[in-house]
Order: structure tokens, then C-alpha cells, then sequence
């Protein structure tokens, strides 16, 4: 980041409704954040859904809870009640490629010619809504050639879990059959999580309890969440070698996520995906 743009007004800032952004102003460059800023009785958790459109595809979505629990795990985000950080790069990556993948290449090239926010509020008193974004000059480097047209793609799914046990999770992309996706984390938001195993071809890869799980995270830097479990293959902050890729092009066949609950309930799972636009 090397530029930090005001955003254009929201529209439609209400006590309950869809507020909009519209960001085509930013085309041309890179965009690698948005800080947005709440005002009046307006909380995170007011915010009930966030949506990033390209081209009218909805390529970023979630809510204001899960967004600032996810950035707060990375330790990307500073304790402040009015602030809420979409990152679109990994700050924290071993490498300028790796930190510099998922940052959104607004160039003439990209093919991205629309570019819309849009953030539904539920329950506010008199909101304000404004925001902030950290962009760089979209510039043809040799070295950042190979990953200039990856995305931060974040989808969202909702499962129901009916009791205790282990269940197979439906996380959005996982199927190869369906073309797969490259994963960086997959975000479970859940209270009665207690463990999770994640296979491709058959073969366990990862497979812990949440307890094991948030120890060896926080040894890496990590900040786990209540109510968060976190499967986040890139944990030493390298991507080379380290996401999980479940596309048929890659050889995978076969990928589940699966996690073990101690009590029924309705979780959300969320992604940090790397992959083209023209793979939405």
C-alpha cells in the first residue's frame, strides 16, 4: 500500500437496509484493503452481511462478527469498536509474492470494469458509514506476473448440525468435481466444534482437536477466537507448497473437510480462497 483513497459516500445508510459503495473509482489500481468506520448506534454486529462485487459476481462476502473474528485470529486488526478491516493480502506472508497474493488487480487487464460494496445493516439507530482504501499503483512487474490475477475470493455457507457426532462439512468450492478452489484457511463458526480432519484422495492430512489445533496456532503468532476454529494450512505465513488445492487440474479427485461437534447447532463456514476471476 501505497496510496490511502477516500471512499466514495455510501448510499442508503439506514437503520436497517443495504448500504452501497460504489468503487469504481479505484480502477486502475491494485486494491489491497478497505477500512471501513461506524458511526452512531451502529455495531459489527449490526452488520449481518458484506458483499464485494466484480462485474456484478459476488467475489468477497461475510459479516461484520465473523470478519472482525477472522482478522482478529490473524492478528491483523487493532481493538477499536468503530473500526472493521477487509484485508485482501496476507500482511504477515514470508515473501512479496505470498504477501502480495489475493490484492485485487483493478488494472485495464484484469477485466474487471465494475466494482461495487455493498454492506446490509440490521438494527442500527442513525448509522454513518464511511470508509478508506489502501490501493497501489497497478504496475507490470516481471516478479508479480504469476500472481496478479489471483483473487482473495471469501464465500459463505450455513449447515445445520443436528446432534452431537462428526459430520462432513459443506464447505463452499471443496469439490473437485465442481472445479475445486485453492484454500489459504477455511473459517468454522461454531460453539460446539471440538475437532476436525481434513482429507484429499482418502489420505488424512490434518487431523486434531480444537485444543490441539489453537495451541500449535498460537505457537505460529496466531490469536484464536471463541467460537472460531480455524483450518489454516499456510500457518508459517508461506503459500509455495502450503494451500490446500482441491482443483482436478492439480491431480485431486476427492477433498472433505469433516468436524466433530459435542452439541447440535447451525454453524457458518467461510473461505480464503487464491483463484482467477474466471474461475467464478
Amino acid at each position: 500500500m501505497n496510496q490511502l483513497r477516500t471512499l466514495n459516500p455510501f448510499n442508503n445508510v439506514v437503520n436497517t437496509g443495504i448500504a452501497n459503495c460504489d468503487l469504481n473509482p479505484l480502477l486502475g489500481t491494485t486494491l489491497e484493503g478497505i477500512n471501513l468506520s461506524l458511526g452512531g448506534t451502529f455495531t459489527k454486529a449490526m452488520i449481518t452481511l458484506i458483499q464485494l462485487k466484480a462485474n456484478g459476481k459476488v467475489i468477497f462476502e461475510t459479516t461484520g462478527t465473523n470478519l472482525d473474528l477472522s482478522e482478529n485470529f490473524k492478528n491483523y486488526a487493532a481493538a477499536d469498536a468503530t473500526k472493521l478491516t477487509i484485508d485482501f493480502m496476507d500482511r504477515k506472508a514470508r515473501t512479496v509474492n505470498a504477501f502480495q497474493a489475493g490484492a485485487i488487480d483493478l488494472s485495464p487487464g484484469s477485466g474487471i470494469t465494475n466494482l461495487r460494496l455493498e454492506v446490509t445493516i440490521t438494527g442500527a439507530t442513525s448509522p454513518t458509514l464511511s470508509g478508506i482504501a489502501e490501493v497501489s499503483p497497478a504496475i507490470a512487474i516481471p516478479s508479480e506476473e504469476a500472481i496478479r490475477w489471483l483473487i482473495h475470493r471469501r464465500h459463505r455457507n450455513s449447515q445445520t448440525i443436528g446432534a452431537a457426532g462428526t459430520f462432513s462439512l459443506q464447505v463452499p468450492h471443496i469439490d473437485p468435481s465442481g472445479g475445486g478452489s485453492v484454500f489459504k484457511r477455511i473459517m468454522v463458526y461454531s460453539a460446539n466444534c471440538t475437532a476436525f480432519k481434513a482429507m484429499r484422495e482418502g489420505i488424512t492430512e490434518f487431523e486434531v482437536t480444537k485444543a490441539e489445533n489453537e495451541w500449535i496456532q498460537k505457537r505460529a503468532g496466531r490469536s484464536p477466537q471463541t467460537n472460531l476454529v480455524v483450518f489454516d494450512p499456510v500457518l508459517d505465513n508461506v503459500m509455495a507448497g502450503r494451500v490446500w488445492d482441491t482443483r482436478p487440474a492439480s491431480g485431486v479427485r476427492s477433498a472433505q473437510l469433516y468436524g466433530t461437534f459435542s452439541a447440535g447447532e447451525t454453524i457458518a463456514i467461510e473461505t480464503e480462497e487464491l483463484i482467477p476471476l474466471s474461475m467464478y
